[in-house]
């Protein structure tokens, strides 16, 4: 089935080896990142780097029971590119080639989203090679409407459900969220814990504040990310992690649900800017209880620099654990949340 056929089809599960039951333990770690381009080989290879750049911080990756990211772009040999830009000098195009896949594997992604803006840079022809690829490499994925907008994942005895959602026509979007609030309530009994994963917001240097009305980017609609979030977690959602701006915004705790409203750019290498704000990004682990409630959290610094190859590396400053503990507190006054010096996350009583 393509990806333009209008016809749902349910989810199909991604079962994984079995271990210990999740659900014995008191707390579930959920490990998450930003935005991931790892290197693209359009309209050459010189900006796809000599190795896996996911590897160096491999172990701070799967240091939960669970991780998940953003996969901005698509793994394909499509020739011929379908994105169109009103302005050539601002387009970009990421392609990664075949085998990628198996830098997110060794990784240890359990789940990456496609509902972000370059999903279909090389068409419905890219795309269903991505998803093709993907499933071979055991990798979950969703974020495509109409034919995969959520994932059911087991591992280790949890069920996890995951929502994948954007701005663009290929994704249930956004500022629609009575799209995403049906979806939540259809799934909730099938799933122990239900995340939502969101691309959405203006994005780049300066766009790192939740304003907490409609963002529109370029002239599109890039959603409320303040009340789609809050909405989500209303209609039964546990975790609600974001994606988009390029910058990490700040965390919120609402009904002891945590809200990450911009993971930043974890792992872009090439051509996206790493300008200041735009080169740090967190590692973020979130340990629920099984209530899916928030218990505790950690930030991991972490930055991305030329003189490294721009892979991802610990930051020693903490630069991005200071930065989302200042955002947090202006955007997120009454929140209990506070972030310490070192990342962790804690619930501060007043």
């Amino acid at each position: 089935m393509g990806c333009n056929d209008p016809r749902p089809t349910p989810a199909t599960p991604v079962t994984a080896q079995k271990e210990l039951p999740a659900k014995k333990r008191a707390l579930i770690t959920i490990t998450a990142v930003g935005d991931m381009m790892l290197g693209s080989d359009f309209p050459n290879a010189l900006r796809m780097p000599q190795k896996n750049i996911l590897l160096p911080l491999a172990d701070s990756l799967k240091s939960g029971d669970f991780l998940i990211g953003n996969l901005e772009g698509v793994i394909t040999d499509a020739a011929v590119p379908e994105k169109k830009c009103s302005n050539p000098k601002n387009c970009y195009a990421f392609r990664m080639p075949p085998g990628t896949e198996k830098y997110f594997k060794d990784a240890g992604f359990d789940f990456l989203s496609l509902a972000n803006n370059h999903s279909g840079d090389f068409g419905t022809i890219g795309l269903n090679q991505t998803m093709s690829l993907l499933k071979k490499a055991g990798i979950g994925f969703a974020g495509v409407k109409y034919h995969q907008a959520h994932r059911i994942i087991h591992k280790n005895g949890l069920r996890y459900g995951i929502i994948a959602a954007g701005f663009g026509w290929r994704h249930l979007h956004i500022s629609r969220p009575r799209q995403i609030t049906a979806l939540i309530g259809n799934i909730r009994d099938s799933a122990d814990l239900v995340i939502i994963y969101f691309h959405g917001g203006a994005e780049g240097d300066g766009m790192d504040r939740v304003l907490k009305q409609k963002e529109v980017f370029h002239g599109e609609d890039r959603g409320n990310v303040h009340a789609f979030a809050r909405a989500c977690i209303d209609a039964g959602a546990d975790l609600v992690l974001g994606s988009g701006p390029h910058v990490a915004r700040g965390i919120e705790l609402y009904k002891n649900k945590l809200i990450a409203y911009s993971l930043g750019n974890y792992a872009t290498y090439g051509s996206i800017s790493l300008r200041g704000p735009m080169g740090v990004a967190p590692i973020l682990n979130i340990q629920l209880n099984q209530n899916g409630d928030f218990a505790a959290g950690r930030i991991i610094s972490t930055i991305q620099l030329p003189a490294n190859e721009q892979t991802p590396r610990l930051d020693p400053a903490k630069t991005v654990a200071i930065r989302m503990e200042a955002l947090s507190q202006a955007d997120f006054p009454q929140s209990p949340l506070r972030i310490t010096k070192n990342g962790e996350i804690i619930i501060k009583n007043f």
